[in-house]
């Protein structure tokens, strides 16, 4: 079975403007993925990243949106120890160029 990771711009696409072409494509494909997650035929691996940056949607609508979409995730991985760790670590690296 094919597992898949769809990020915050995943999840956001199919609720942005379709009058582009491009937009429109990179929905279509994402709504794709996601019948195919929903079907069974493949596995979506969410994270808590993920959780946290859709908290962030400033737009609630859309924030809720994205929300139902993502609770369609067959599995939501935690935030390690390590990944916090490197967070904080890239973070100081970010100041230290300041």
């Amino acid at each position: 079975m094919h597992k898949v990771y769809l990020d915050v711009c995943c999840l956001n696409r199919p609720f942005d403007d379709q009058q582009q072409d491009r937009v429109h494509l990179e929905a279509e494909a994402v709504l794709l993925i996601l019948k195919r997650c929903e079907s069974g035929e493949w596995h979506w691996v969410s994270s808590a990243v993920v959780s946290y940056e859709v908290d962030q949607i400033p737009n609630g609508e859309r924030r809720n949106r994205v929300k139902e979409l993502r609770r369609g995730a067959r599995e939501v991985l935690p935030l390690s120890d390590s990944a916090v760790e490197r967070e904080e670590e890239l973070k100081g690296l970010g100041r230290s160029q300041d």
